[in-house]
């Protein structure tokens, strides 16, 4: 009984590896371009955030 679950979770393993793999197949590749448009989104929430720590407890307080 020990073994059989063994196979199945080896199975169930394997099949999951393949679906990562057929899901990778048809991926476009990554370019510059969208490397920066990453990080400038990143920087633009971080600069967002701290203007909005600034901005709204000392509006709150007031």
């Amino acid at each position: 009984m020990a073994e059989e679950k063994a196979t199945e979770r080896k199975e169930t393993l394997s099949v999951s590896a393949l679906e990562a793999e057929d899901v990778m197949a048809g991926a476009e590749e990554w370019v510059g371009t969208e490397t920066w448009l990453v990080v400038g989104s990143l920087i633009a929430a971080v600069i967002a955030l701290v203007i909005g720590l600034l901005v709204v407890p000392t509006s709150v307080l007031h």
